[in-house]
């Protein structure tokens, strides 16, 4: 006699997603330096803060959402709009440094923008912040002070459009934008006021009158594992006679070079260089990042150097530098800290710090 057994099929296939849906991440940081010596007098030793950055994204369908992007940081610390240098996200030897100072911390709309995404292309509109150069992204942990440094170039707070070609291991992306300067670009909590429409800054110079063409991919020349990023930027300026267009060039690459299952080493090169930076007729800077990064399990270690030289034809020059040993570890896929030593050289001034960084990613 033959028994049959009826059994349920199981799919293993994932359920389709339901729209509209919301998803994102937030990444939390806590960043603690202290200067053990500098030259520069009336410094607080210590200093500290948190840095809040939630990505929100409604996706409406799989190709269409609408994206914000937000940051809770101290105005006095970073992004401080500094007359004269307006590009400065953060001055390491302020006199202003304070340890956990929560009444200076602002929040700020980074992003507000529509977005679409097909396999092809890729485009948004709104306020965002155009491609230009990598080396200042996170995500990158060159140490806890290299991309506060290199965040001076990245392009921020802008109010346009930007397209992009999605090619087989790269992009291509053009923008044209101008500064945000609506109640946007105010904060919450602490205020630091509007942009100004009048301070003669590039990227003031009208509607989408400035613009900005990037590549970056991987596998360059066909070789695995080469990432590399080119960019221009071209940002108008005001009608006035000692106003100029801001021109700039950037050139990055780098290199996983694995040596087993758990063990990397990355070689990494960044240069920038940009004429009438901040529409400053004469005033040229250049920026050049350069890094080896050496990976084994969870841990990270790495020595870097990072040097800024904005020079003008009627102004005093400047030439800044940062050398760095940091090492670090990740916890899980979502907890790292990383612990630096460097020695800075900002405004004709030296300092030597030590700082840590903790940084957990929450994803939804």
């Amino acid at each position: 006699m033959a028994i049959l057994l009826l059994c349920p099929v199981i799919s293993l296939a994932q359920s389709p997603k339901i729209y509209p849906n919301v998803s994102g991440d937030v990444l939390v940081q806590t960043q603690f330096d202290r200067i053990i010596s500098t030259t520069q007098k009336g410094v607080t030793a210590n200093n500290g803060f948190f840095y809040v950055e939630p990505k929100i994204s409604v996706n409406f369908d799989k190709n269409w959402s609408m994206r914000t992007e937000w940051r809770l940081q101290p105005n006095n610390v970073l992004t401080t709009r500094d007359r004269e240098n307006p590009e400065r996200y953060r001055t390491f030897l302020a006199t202003d440094r304070s340890f956990l100072n929560v009444r200076e911390q602002g929040l700020l709309i980074e992003e507000l923008k529509v977005h679409y995404e097909n396999d092809d292309m890729r485009f948004q509109a709104g306020k965002f912040d155009p491609t230009f150069g990598t080396a200042w992204r996170k995500s990158k942990r060159i140490g806890v002070f290299a991309a506060q440094f290199n965040e001076d170039y990245n392009l921020r707070e802008k109010l346009g459009a930007s397209v992009s070609a999605l090619l087989e291991g790269s992009q291509i992306s053009f923008s044209s934008f101008m500064n945000d300067y609506t109640g946007l670009s105010n904060s919450m909590f602490n205020k630091r006021g509007d942009a100004s429409s009048n301070g003669g800054i590039a990227g003031n110079g009208g509607f989408m009158s400035s613009y900005s063409l990037s590549m970056e991919g991987r596998n360059f020349v066909g070789i695995e594992n080469w990432f590399y990023n080119f960019g221009y930027r071209n940002l108008s300026a005001e009608n006035r006679p000692d106003r100029f267009r801001e021109t700039g060039f950037v050139l990055g690459s780098e290199y996983l070079y694995k040596l087993g299952k758990e063990t990397s080493v990355i070689p990494l090169f960044e240069m920038v260089s940009i004429s009438n930076f901040g529409g400053d007729d004469g005033r040229d800077a250049k920026y050049a990042t350069l890094a080896v990064i050496g990976k084994y399990s969870g841990w990270t270690a790495s020595a870097s150097t990072v040097t800024r030289n904005i020079n003008h034809r009627t102004k005093k020059a400047s030439s800044d530098r940062q050398i760095q040993f940091s090492i670090g570890y990740k916890f899980t896929d979502n907890l790292t800290l990383d612990i630096s030593r460097a020695n800075i050289k900002e405004d004709g001034k030296k300092g030597s710090l030590i700082g840590a960084t903790m940084s957990y990613l929450y994803r939804f």
